[in-house]
């Protein structure tokens, strides 16, 4: 597949002519059932124990499929778990696998699954998504290395059937069986991949698509996967993940009708608002400031509270220009309560910017800390996308309203989280997303034994309205403890700063049908999507 190599780069380059002569490549491009769309950065890992980028779980969810899916309504129906039944109490899943086999023919066994949910326990395997399956009997205790994998509730009945122990009913147990993190992995992959092209193009999958061919500049190419269990539901024939993170040449792609689909950059986004190609969608993710708690500047709550106050979040989403809407708490509109939304049975309206009131606080909490002056410089992690102008504009607010000196670290998602790891940081622009839909996965993350608490917060009242939420068997009191810990966590102790409810805003050509986008887990489901004929 070099010369296909050759013409996808030559793509990247606006070179479309020369690939004319390529029959694999004019194959691909003028099939009618072509879906092309664009990543913004290059994906060389495809490892469902390690993944946190939104992209690398795009691709891996078009790939590969684990025991649930999430269907057109963001249920999790039936894929591989031919079978499910539930224990009377709710503690144990059995499921039997339907007769399934990877893109080479190996049947997929409940091996592959017991296995790969194992590695991403391991403590050596050190992967962020762990704490998903803490759920499952002993696995919180493997993954801390207090007891061996046997103990964990995962068994293998036979090839056929697994069946998972709970240590309690966990609602949306099989939504979280539809996240990426859930899915099987073959014998082999025992390892973290390296980090290049080969890796992609060895990995074997058993999802709608296998990879056909990645290119030097990490173009990814997807070809229907005809031995798929349910490959008759599948119409498209390729997808292509073309790379690029130029707002104003992708959206030159979509317009000269060279990409289908495209996330639209906030200074285009107007423009298109009342067109029928234009969607929004509100993730259920927000955007806010976590704090480092080791930072003795930051342990006083009268400082982070004068911090809120000195945002004025209608000018951040003014300048965001995305459809956002300014946040009061870590719970987005979208995300359901008891009977309707949870924003509406928890009302938090956001703060509004009082620069006076703030710098009287931020002096109260000087006193309080017997300083003078705040630290001479903050450091503040920021992403390396369209969120850079957010980082700036914030700087720019905290300078004016409290003379803080923020020094913006930019840099990659990987490399944010190692920083934040290992602390090294003041404040983090953070956007935690509902890994699925409960209210109850945004506020955990700040209980004092999560593993995305990279802020070391801890307030032990906090941690017990959690439990007391999670063991709660009825949802009413589920959403009364939630909403509890999130008042108190924004309102009283100012732990987290909400800044805005995150809106996806993309282009769809009309042609384009059965696109799913998701508010949570992998962004995209395609599927059951398809290019209508002319």
């Amino acid at each position: 597949m070099s010369m296909l190599r050759n013409c996808l780069l030559l793509f990247s380059l606006f070179s479309l002519a020369a690939c004319q002569s390529t029959t694999a490549a004019d194959d691909i491009l003028t099939n009618r059932q072509t879906l092309r769309l664009t990543i913004p950065h290059e994906i060389w890992r495809l490892d469902a124990s390690l993944a946190v980028d939104a992209n690398e779980t795009l691709i891996l969810n078009q790939v590969a499929e684990g025991l649930m899916r999430l269907d057109q309504n963001n249920r999790p129906i039936p894929a591989l778990a031919e079978k499910v039944n539930v224990s009377a109490d709710q503690t144990v899943y059995t499921f039997q696998l339907r007769n399934a086999v990877w893109q080479d023919g190996e049947p997929v066994t409940a091996y592959d699954f017991a296995r790969a949910w194992k590695r991403t326990l391991h403590p050596k395997t050190d992967s962020p998504n762990a704490y998903l399956f803490y759920p499952i009997v002993n696995a919180q205790n493997y993954h801390r290395g207090e007891v061996s994998a046997d103990k964990v509730g995962i068994t293998v009945v036979n090839e056929e059937t697994l069946q998972v122990r709970l240590s309690q009913p966990t609602r949306n147990f099989l939504t979280l069986l539809a996240l990426t993190p859930f899915l099987p992995q073959r014998d082999s992959f025992t390892q973290p991949p390296s980090t290049n092209r080969s890796t992609l193009l060895n990995l074997k999958h058993n999802g709608p698509f296998v990879i056909l061919d990645v290119s030097a500049d990490g173009t990814i190419v997807l070809k229907k996967n005809e031995l798929y269990w349910d490959q008759e539901q599948v119409k498209l024939d390729y997808i292509i993940f073309y790379v690029s993170n130029h707002p104003t040449r992708t959206i030159n792609l979509y317009n000269a009708d060279k990409i289908d689909i495209t996330r639209i950059a906030r200074e285009f986004a107007q423009a298109y608002a009342n067109t029928p190609e234009f969607h929004s969608i509100q993730l259920w993710t927000t955007q806010y400031i976590r704090f480092n708690s080791k930072n003795s500047f930051f342990q006083n709550e009268k400082i982070r509270q004068a911090i809120s106050l000195a945002i004025d979040r209608e000018q951040l989403v003014s300048v965001l220009k995305s459809q956002a809407q300014p946040a009061g708490g870590l719970i987005p509109p979208s995300v359901k309560g008891f009977r309707s939304a949870f924003r509406e049975e928890a009302p938090l309206p956001p703060d509004k910017a009082n620069s006076g009131q703030a710098r009287t606080l931020l002096q109260e909490g000087m006193q309080e800390l017997r300083i003078s002056q705040p630290p001479s410089a903050l450091v503040m992690l920021s992403y390396e996308d369209d969120r850079m102008q957010l980082a700036v504009e914030l700087k720019k607010q905290l300078k004016q309203a409290l003379d803080l000196n923020l020094l913006l670290n930019t840099t990659s998602r990987a490399e944010k989280y190692r920083l934040e790891k290992r602390g090294e940081f003041d404040l983090t622009l953070s956007d935690w997303a509902t890994t699925y839909p409960d209210a109850y996965t945004l506020l955990d993350t700040f209980t004092s034994d999560h593993p995305a608490n990279t802020g070391g917060y801890k307030d032990k009242p906090y941690d017990e309205t959690l439990k007391r939420a999670a063991h709660s068997p009825q949802v009413q009191k589920q959403v009364k403890y939630l909403a509890q810990a999130e008042k108190f966590l924004i309102e009283k102790d100012h732990a987290a700063i909400p800044l805005y409810y995150v809106n996806d805003t993309i282009l769809i050509k009309q042609r384009v049908k059965g696109h799913v986008h998701h508010p949570f887990g992998a962004p995209y489901s395609f599927k059951w999507t398809y290019i209508e004929e002319p």
